[in-house]
């Protein structure tokens, strides 16, 4: 009769061993990584940039926000201090914002991209043409 219950008992330690095991896992593992490289760019950040030719500065805030039509792109309201009501978009490839040339409103073309370098900043190369001259600026952004 013993000998019939040993691999019952077996079976029972090991039931009792998944638990202890489970436990080894850091938190950290358990939170779901969504795998989308958008989300380290979402939220406010304040943009300041200065022409390359001219040493006139200008701030002001750019919000990115993940573009609900598309998973690889974001859209950044107020890029290039358009104001509040003019949005671009934006390919989010690993750490890098391509803003391809796009028509933001009549006459008012951007282009350009962004490098994230830590977890709240960001250098930006970009140009505007308006109303047929064109102009490069440097940025830098931070939350």
């Amino acid at each position: 009769m013993k000998s019939s219950l040993r691999p019952y008992a077996f079976a029972l330690f090991s039931l009792l061993l998944i638990p202890v095991f489970n436990a080894c896992i850091p938190e950290d593992d358990l939170d779901p990584d969504t795998g989308d490289p958008r989300e380290k760019f979402i939220g406010s950040w304040i943009f300041s940039d200065a022409p390359a030719l001219r040493s006139v500065k200008a701030t002001y805030t750019v919000t990115i926000s993940n573009d609900p039509g598309n998973s690889t792109q974001v859209l950044l309201r107020n890029f290039a201090g358009a104001g509040g009501m003019y949005s671009a978009y934006g390919i989010v490839t690993a750490d890098r914002i391509t803003v391809p040339e796009q028509e933001m409103a009549t006459g008012f073309i951007v282009e350009g991209s962004g490098d994230l370098t830590s977890d709240d900043f960001m250098e930006w190369q970009y140009t505007i043409t308006a109303g047929g001259d064109m102009e490069n600026f440097s940025a830098s952004a931070s939350r």
